[in-house]
């Protein structure tokens, strides 16, 4: 069921004319599943350095950009950004294993 909202954000870096890097920020609204970690997943990627805390299914691949960052607002909670770390396309559907923060 896909019934959360998840926000795409995909970064792009100018410089002006002044020679300042301005980094503006594209934001999208998906809607997805949440899914739970695997235990296995989550040991599998431990051992590669990663820590995968919440991952989200969409229905359509397309609605993928290849964007690096996700914003996410759990119910009552505080809106978060997560880093993707890897996609996983099954069929139309796109899997996104993301882990909290991004990095600057």
């Amino acid at each position: 069921m896909f019934d959360k909202v998840i926000k795409l954000v995909a970064e792009t870096q100018t410089t002006n004319k002044y020679g300042d890097t301005i980094t503006t920020q594209t934001v999208r609204k998906v809607f997805a599943e949440e899914k739970s970690i695997s235990q296995s997943e989550f040991y599998q990627a431990q051992t590669a350095g990663l820590k995968p805390e919440i991952k989200f299914v969409i229905a359509d691949f397309l609605d993928y950009q290849g964007e690096a960052i996700l914003r996410y607002t759990p119910y009552g909670g505080v809106e978060e950004d997560y880093g993707i770390i890897r996609t996983y396309r099954d069929g139309i559907r796109l899997e996104i294993v993301c882990r909290r923060g991004i990095d600057k």
